[in-house]
């Protein structure tokens, strides 16, 4: 599954080698959730939502713990949480 840039990423604004830690547009909402994409199972789950902060650790934890089981094609990423209005 490719990674798509953000659309909301101002043009010329430079990527960083770990957009997970770049504060950006991301943190303008009611939280983050994490998602976990496993694109040979077709598996996907969510966890959170939660703070900045805590998202950014959380996704970086879960990238870690996918890494070292050799998981490598499965995708963490941030995505912002509305709650209803």
């Amino acid at each position: 599954m490719p990674r798509l840039p953000c659309p909301r990423r101002p043009a010329g604004r430079p990527a960083t080698t770990d957009p997970l830690f770049e504060p950006d547009e991301l943190e303008h909402c009611d939280g983050l959730m994490v998602l976990v994409l496993d694109p040979v199972t077709g598996a996907a789950d969510t966890y959170g939502p939660y703070p900045a902060g805590r998202a950014r650790a959380e996704a970086d934890g879960r990238r870690q713990e996918l890494d070292a089981e050799d998981l490598t094609e499965v995708t963490v990423a941030l995505v912002r949480h509305h709650r209803p209005r």
